[in-house]
């Protein structure tokens, strides 16, 4: 797990596909329709050292990265010549300085020695907020995050968004739980600071001193900050306040206009500080708290950010405590592999432009064109039939749907990286020249009206969202590849895997989150009170059935917190069906290994979400992701579909289907 600056956005993400048949030979009344169709695979593709978890997402993945790995080494290759197109020379000075180990070797922690200088200068809070915008800038998240994001109450201008951060644990109750894992954990975690200290340089005595004085730090910053579930109502991203009463009453013991210099940005005129009390209680302990222990803090996380970009030992004391021991992944990833992650975050829009011209075809686009255009329509056709809803909310939910805009493959508008110098002789330092000319870009935004042709994914990213602000479902040329969805596949398949995953982000603009937005993207209430129980009922139906799932001995899934990826998966299924039935009657649909269409498209549903998950990986998920584990998304929805029971000819003492008294069902 690594942390950034990057804005915390109420966004809902995918992150789950599908793939070809393997079933084991077993009845589909079995137990489980998610073991059923997944075992054999799930038996044959144990997770690889690299990784905490295994699956059709990170197959993809996998093939997408070769071509990627092509495109980089091409660029490397060029890099210094002047014949080559501008972003061909970045690319491939930013590939040439992450595969030069001996150089990154040679240069250890004196590769950021510039900025662990500027901490060690800090005599006063006015240098120390100053030194938090510079850090900022290069994507080291300390006491807050803050960046540009859509006015919540005006969704058509950018406003400057404060968010709570800077914790080196994944979540806030990582510092609170009182089990023997997590006080484990902790304690792991205090060991690790010290380590990292004494890899920087310190003496072990004043490591572990320094190491103590952070963690006593994050551990009070932690009381104040939102936990995971806070996040799930969005009228806690909703506390506009002018940037006098940030600067007078939430944080004085902060020096704003320093801040703000070191930003390079006048201080902005309005500000949406999320979470109030957090910036309250920072407020306090900057001011009681002494000095030399907030460079400590600094310190500590400038080097975390970097650790993973430095020498082999920072590299291996980072990776065992935030891979290894968060996640359970045995090794490291191969240098290339990481290099490549770095390209990726650093120039998106530039990999992702040749990306594309190498995988994604117009036939391609066309076709997942048309199946948007069905799902939309399925959604349109349901939101007219729904009986629980009064005709005022139902015409404001069509007026949305109709609103929606609709991105896929790749941007029409590509960014420009014009400015961006990079060399081919310092990783950390180009990797730090890209994170502030992508800063600065996003700062820029303030006060200016949103961008609507602006992507928040890159194209070569296997994942979809739906943005609330925006009203807009997006997605990217890598998740539209076989097995997700393609030219040669069955209608059944595309549509139980593809078309589930378009309408997944469709039914997000109507989820318990979503649906507090209107058709502009404002925060706006548009349903009726009558209706708003209604759907918190149903809503609570879902919440009971998947607090019931047990991931591991004694750990269940949080049905509040998994809520609205849940009621879109739900939504996504049903309605990717409607699509399909409408869809496969314009044609014929054959049997294909035994199954009659609709038994494919339940199978092709299943199929994507096969994973396999070490214990630690799937213990964190559970404890901090609003995804719940695959094998519920699989089995939870289909277990409130009666054309499911039906297809597979299950009457209600199957273990696979839900009484009808005990379905779920809100869209």
């Amino acid at each position: 797990m690594r942390r950034n600056l990057k804005l915390w956005l109420p966004i809902a993400l995918l992150v789950g596909a599908c793939s070809s048949p393997a079933t084991r030979a077993t009845s589909p009344e079995a137990t489980d329709f998610y073991v059923h169709v997944n075992g054999a695979w799930m038996d044959a593709n144990p997770v690889p050292d690299a990784y905490g978890s295994w699956g059709v997402f990170h197959e993809i993945n996998e093939r997408n990265k070769k071509v990627l790995h092509e495109i980089m080494e091409d660029a490397g290759a060029k890099h210094a010549d002047a014949a080559a197109d501008q972003l061909t020379r970045q690319l491939g000075s930013l590939w040439a300085s992450g595969m030069d180990k001996a150089a990154i070797e040679a240069a250890g922690i004196e590769s950021i020695r510039p900025y662990l200088d500027r901490i060690d200068a800090i005599e006063s809070p006015t240098m120390m907020a100053q030194v938090v915008g510079e850090l900022h800038l290069i994507n080291v998240e300390v006491l807050f995050g803050l960046g540009a994001l859509a006015d919540v109450e005006d969704s058509t201008t950018n406003i400057t968004w404060l968010m709570p951060g800077g914790l080196g644990l994944p979540e806030r109750d990582y510092y609170f739980r009182e089990d023997e894992d997590s006080a484990a954990l902790r304690t792991q975690y205090l060991a690790h600071i010290g380590r990292m200290f004494t890899l920087a340089g310190a003496s072990p005595a004043d490591a572990d001193a320094a190491a103590g004085r952070v963690y006593t730090l994050e551990l009070a910053m932690a009381q104040d900050t939102l936990a995971a579930i806070e996040y799930r109502d969005p009228q806690v991203f909703s506390n506009k306040i002018p940037s006098d009463a940030l600067a007078q009453d939430l944080m004085p013991s902060f020096a704003w206009d320093g801040y703000f210099q070191a930003l390079g940005i006048a201080r902005p005129e309005v500000v949406n500080a999320v979470g109030p009390r957090y910036y309250h209680g920072l407020n306090g302990l900057l001011a009681d708290q002494p000095l030399e222990g907030w460079k400590d803090y600094l310190r500590w996380h400038l080097i975390s950010t970097a650790a993973p970009f430095l020498a082999s030992d920072l590299v291996a004391e980072d990776f065992d405590f935030y891979s290894r021991k968060l996640s359970g992944t045995q090794e490291n990833r191969a240098r290339w592999e990481r290099v490549l992650a770095s390209a990726n975050a650093s120039m998106g829009d530039a990999v992702g432009r040749a990306f594309v011209a190498r995988t994604f075809s117009p036939e391609a686009k066309k076709l997942a064109q048309t199946m948007v255009a069905d799902l939309l329509d399925a959604y349109r056709v349901r939101l007219g039939r729904i009986s629980w809803m009064t005709e005022a909310t139902r015409a404001k939910a069509l007026e949305k749907l109709d609103a929606f805009t609709v991105k896929i493959g790749y941007p029409d508008k590509w960014r420009d990286y014009s400015g961006l110098e990079l060399e081919a002789g310092s990783w950390v330092g180009n990797l730090f020249a890209a994170a502030e000319f992508n800063n600065r870009f996003e700062l820029a935004k303030i006060g200016q009206p949103v961008d609507p042709t602006e992507w928040g994914m890159s194209p070569q990213t296997v994942n979809a969202y739906y943005n609330p602000l925006g009203n807009e479902i997006v997605f990217p040329a890598a998740i539209l590849q076989p097995p997700f969805f393609g030219l040669e596949q069955t209608l059944a398949e595309n549509y139980g895997s593809m078309g589930a995953i378009i309408g997944h982000e469709i039914t997000h603009g109507f989820d318990d989150m979503g649906s507090q937005f209107d058709a502009e993207g404002n925060l706006v209430n548009w349903w009726t009170d009558t209706d708003r129980e209604e759907f918190e009922r149903r809503a609570a139906v879902l919440v009971e059935q998947f607090n019931g799932y047990e991931a591991l001995d004694g750990l269940f899934v949080d049905g509040e917190l998994t809520l609205g990826e849940n009621i879109a998966d739900l939504g996504g299924l049903q309605m990717a069906y409607l699509a399909f039935q409408k869809r496969g009657a314009m044609e014929l649909q054959p049997i294909v290994n035994g199954l009659t269409p609709n038994q494919q498209f339940f199978t092709a549903w299943a199929r994507s979400w096969r994973e396999n998950f070490r214990p630690e990986s799937l213990k964190m998920q559970v404890l901090t992701d609003e995804h719940a584990p695959n094998h519920f998304r699989a089995n939870g929805p289909l277990s409130n579909l009666p054309q499911f029971a039906s297809a597979f000819r299950l009457d209600e003492s199957a273990p696979m289907v839900r009484p009808a008294a005990e379905r779920a069902e809100i869209w």
